[in-house]
């Protein structure tokens, strides 16, 4: 919703917000699942569960000799590449030939994001993210990769018990009230699928009874969103002594990396088993886990790829590579994660099995009353001028924002602080502190939220 439909939003009562939120949830479900388009997808996705590994090859081979073909004709910034590295699709039959091309980085995709699409033609939807880097990226897609992405979705709650359009209950980072409004109700419902949405940013001790009461009452066949909101909820259950009033068949989590203590007591609270997936905002790659754990990628979104350097080392740089999005396609896109096989034998190209997805883990940031929000580069969406960021906290109540400047693009820093304010509190205390370069890790990357205990 836009600046102008969140300030009517946020101005109604709760009856009226409710009503907002389902109709544009109805917008949401037309664009998502609506047409033969999606049908059609549907069906396929379906039918690709039972492929065999020949076939699998040979989808993805020719799509992949077309996506090339594609490229090399209409997208600026690989005419240019393909020019200067004598490449030809002819050149690329198979998917192991797809290490003739040169690897992308997030940064490169950043800065030419203008070559990545073809001149002339318009984006079914546009996304814009902060990346898991807290670099910004606009990403433009086409209307059957975006259907795709929704299939694959319901594919993979469907697959572990979950029907379409039965009740779920939503924590994620949707923010669906200020922050210092600690009255109840704490959930909002989208009529169009059936799905109640949990604030994640109101959650604690004192609000918990009325979470428990809501979820009691709404019955949710599914609960589904971030691992640090999930966990928060099911420790209150802990924490109060208390078991929930219903009973779901599956816990679908994403966006963060799942860990271990986590899952662990995600699974005891609710008697379920957690499904991670591991989607992408680039539109490359889905992999879900199935029974046994283990992150399948599927074969009709994208070519997944451990980039890994020998033999003997089973976890490696994940790069994916479009073999849908024609609006902007990416060839050897690093997503920035690392992945380790489940299988040392299995290929490291196309689909290969993986154990885990190394995911970046954030530390939460705690507010002043005792509040832990996890998820936090949303307050980077929207906010031009920024080229990484990371979020410092010592104290609760208050953190650093250091913050390296996009020289192409004014900063707006009223933006980022009333995005701060408006998930943390208007007495969460913001400093902005302008650096050169935010240190790394000895993995290459930085986190995007440090916690100083």
């Amino acid at each position: 919703m836009k600046s102008f439909t969140e300030a009517i939003y946020y101005r109604s009562p709760t009856l009226l917000q409710n009503l907002l939120v389902s109709a544009y949830g109805y917008k949401l479900y037309h664009k998502r699942y609506a047409g033969s388009l999606y049908r059609d997808i549907m069906e396929k996705v379906r039918l690709s569960r039972s492929w065999s590994s020949e076939e699998i090859e040979a989808y993805q081979s020719e799509r992949l000799h077309e996506m090339v073909k594609h490229c090399r004709l209409n997208i600026p910034y690989y005419q240019q590449q393909f020019s200067e590295h004598g490449i030809h699709e002819n050149d690329i039959t198979a998917t192991e030939h797809i290490t003739r091309l040169p690897i992308l980085q997030k940064e490169t995709l950043k800065e030419n994001s203008q070559l990545f699409s073809q001149p002339g033609t318009k984006p079914f939807m546009l996304q814009h993210t902060s990346g898991s880097t807290g670099t910004p990226l606009a990403l433009e897609v086409d209307e059957r990769t975006y259907k795709l992405a929704m299939a694959l979705l319901v594919d993979h709650e469907e697959t572990h018990g979950v029907p379409f359009g039965a009740k779920r209950a939503t924590f994620a980072g949707r923010m669906l009230k200020p922050a210092d409004d600690m009255k109840p109700p704490f959930s909002r419902f989208n009529r169009a699928e059936n799905q109640k949405l949990f604030s994640s940013y109101h959650l604690n001790g004192k609000t918990f009874p009325h979470y428990q009461k809501e979820l009691d009452q709404f019955q949710p066949i599914e609960l589904i969103g971030y691992p640090s909101a999930i966990y928060d909820l099911a420790s209150q259950y802990q924490n109060s002594d208390s078991k929930p009033g219903f009973q779901p068949k599956a816990i679908i989590t994403n966006s963060e990396s799942l860990l271990v203590w986590q899952r662990e007591t995600i699974e005891s609270v609710f008697g379920c088993t957690v499904y991670d997936y591991y989607g992408t905002a680039e539109y490359v790659m889905f992999a879900g886990q199935d029974k046994a754990g283990v992150y399948q990628p599927n074969p009709l979104i994208g070519i997944a790829e451990v980039d890994v350097r020998s033999d003997t080392i089973d976890t490696g740089n994940l790069l994916a590579t479009s073999l849908s999005n024609r609006q902007m396609p990416l060839l050897r896109y690093n997503l920035g994660d690392t992945a380790t096989l489940a299988n040392a034998n299995h290929p490291t190209v196309g689909t290969p099995t993986l154990k885990s997805i190394n995911g970046r883990i954030d530390d939460y940031i705690e507010t002043r009353d005792g509040r832990f929000v996890g998820r936090i580069d949303h307050i980077f969406k929207g906010v031009s001028g920024v080229r990484e960021a990371q979020v410092v906290q010592v104290f609760p109540g208050s953190a650093t924002v250091k913050l390296v400047k996009d020289s192409s693009s004014s900063f707006n820093e009223t933006s980022l602080i009333s995005n701060c304010k408006q998930r943390l509190g208007d007495d969460f205390q913001i400093a902005i502190e302008f650096v050169s370069e935010i240190e790394r890790g000895k993995n290459g990357k930085f986190r995007s939220v440090v916690r100083q205990k």
